[in-house]
């Protein structure tokens, strides 16, 4: 229990930095070699930078729930699944974290923001947890000599974290119904997944 209830926290949040640290860098090379800066604020459609943010985001979650979680605290079946759950909440909140703090903005702050930005905060939080889970579901169920173990692996959370990247850009209450549905179609696929293998996660 102490390691999930610390391996958890730490571990999202680490990997939130790692990950923000890469993006940073990413966005002064653009700048360096194509002189254009990288503004998210000014972003309208999903550009190289956001589906490259995806990628980094998702594939440092996935080595930091295996390398992490799983190889250095030696969490295991459920145990592994609820840490890597606590590591999506404290991922989705540095970032939210870093975000207002971006835009000058402190966290007891957060309900004077607009309509439309909130809801895109509490999303990505959203996003950050079920794509947490979902890597963790897919990595304690599968079988452990399967080929291309990582990419299988990562290529549905990034797939669906750059469905949310374009829809959550277009701010519009269509697309704000969209991304829940894509949010809820990423729980019940989680769920399923844990449902098929409970027996396994439950030895």
């Amino acid at each position: 229990m102490p390691y999930i209830l610390l391996g958890g926290p730490l571990a999202g949040i680490l990997t939130a930095l790692v990950s923000v640290v890469a993006e940073q860098f990413l966005a002064a090379a653009i700048n360096i070699f194509s002189g254009r800066e990288v503004v998210l604020d000014v972003y309208t459609h999903l550009g190289f930078f956001l589906v490259a943010a995806a990628i980094i985001e998702e594939s440092f979650k996935y080595f930091s729930a295996v390398f992490v979680l799983r190889r250095y605290l030696g969490l295991n079946r459920f145990k592994f699944v609820s840490a890597s759950l606590i590591a999506g909440i404290f991922f989705g909140g540095a970032e939210t974290y870093l975000v207002l703090l971006t835009n000058g903005k402190r966290i007891w702050e957060i309900g004077s923001l607009d309509g439309n930005t909130f809801f895109s905060l509490s999303a990505l939080v959203l996003l950050h947890i079920l794509t947490y889970l979902l890597i963790s579901v897919l990595i304690a169920s599968r079988e452990e000599k399967a080929k291309f173990q990582a990419l299988r692996t990562i290529i549905f959370p990034i797939l669906i974290h750059l469905l949310f990247n374009f829809l959550i850009i277009q701010k519009g209450d269509f697309t704000n119904w969209l991304v829940e549905i894509v949010l809820g179609i990423t729980f019940l696929v989680s769920f399923v997944i844990i449902a098929f293998n409970f027996r396994k996660l439950a030895r």
